[in-house]
């Protein structure tokens, strides 16, 4: 990507994901990330240090102090909603970290304002950038293991302790539903779901979701708090092959029936990229080139994890 001129960046919440949001920006040549945001007051004068960036408390104050291009928001779930209809209202373009909000109605009013202010608006689902699910679709899209019949999706770990205002479908598991939508490129008719709390009293922490599509297909996602070891792993069965896969190797076992008993076996290793570089790369991308973004499928696996 060869940018025709710098593009001025805000970010909005610089802890887990939006520390990583900010490393990246400043590795890119076409942005320059001119302030962030923060409720931590240290947190904030440590990255502004870091990046040469002007640092705030207030993201209004920050909006009506700065002339910000792009902005990226990395808040608590419960924010979302009142922090991207600010920016978006302003003209901004904004790359909000999924999911989209916490209720349907507030997430259809995001996706219609951003239409009607004509900004760039993606929700940031990452594995839609993983190497690997654009190397699976690819594989699915030419046929390589025949129609779809399953998917099994296991995303599974300990408790994440700066997680505070949603349960484990709207934090992991709708991950995998965004991503059994993608790779069969429609929405369940069916949606089963299967919650528990169990070392988290006030919320979901184990959660399973069935889904039935009309091509036939099914899929089977888990996700839970409780898991001691983190997992990330994406099972494919078609008509004539299967497919292993793991996020966070990026890696893919392919098994090809040939027929007559033979199993021709494919390890496939995607050039390895980080997810988040390319996602902000193609968010700055759609910038410069002026490419319309949908993010409705945001919308589509929020519904799908409040099993609405």
């Amino acid at each position: 990507m060869t940018a025709t001129k710098k593009y001025r960046v805000a970010v909005i919440g610089v802890g887990n994901m939006g520390k990583n949001h900010l490393r990246i920006y400043s590795e890119i040549p076409s942005i320059n990330v001119i302030a962030i945001s923060d409720l931590n007051s240290s947190l904030i004068e440590t990255f502004a240090t870091k990046y040469h960036a002007n640092a705030y408390l207030d993201f209004r104050k920050m909006l009506d102090g700065e002339d910000v291009d792009i902005v990226s928001i990395c808040v608590p779930t419960s924010k979302h909603y009142e922090i991207a209809r600010e920016c978006v209202g302003r003209g901004i373009n904004v790359l909000l970290e999924k999911p989209i909000a916490n209720d349907i109605y507030h997430a259809q009013d995001l996706l219609d304002f951003a239409e009607k202010r004509s900004v760039k608006f993606l929700v940031g689902h990452i594995e839609r950038f993983n190497p690997m699910v654009n190397r699976i679709k690819k594989i699915v899209g030419q046929g390589q293991i025949g129609k779809i019949i399953a998917i099994i999706a296991r995303r599974v770990g300990m408790f994440p302790p700066q997680i505070q205002d949603v349960d484990v479908a709207i934090d992991l598991a709708i991950h995998d539903i965004d991503i059994c939508n993608y790779l069969l490129g429609n929405l369940p008719f069916e949606i089963r779901k299967n919650g528990q709390r169990n070392l988290t009293k006030n919320r979901e922490d184990s959660v399973e979701f069935f889904l039935r599509y009309e091509s036939g297909a099914s899929s089977y996602i888990q996700a839970n708090w409780v898991t001691p070891v983190k997992i990330r792993k994406l099972i494919i069965t078609g008509e004539t092959g299967y497919l292993e896969a793991d996020y966070i190797s990026q890696e893919i076992e392919l098994y090809e029936n040939r027929g007559a008993g033979e199993v021709y076996v494919i390890k496939i290793v995607p050039d390895k990229k980080e997810p988040l570089r390319e996602e902000l790369l193609y968010f700055i991308d759609c910038v410069e080139k002026d490419v319309i973004i949908d993010s409705r499928f945001a919308l589509d696996s929020l519904r799908i994890a409040l099993n609405l």
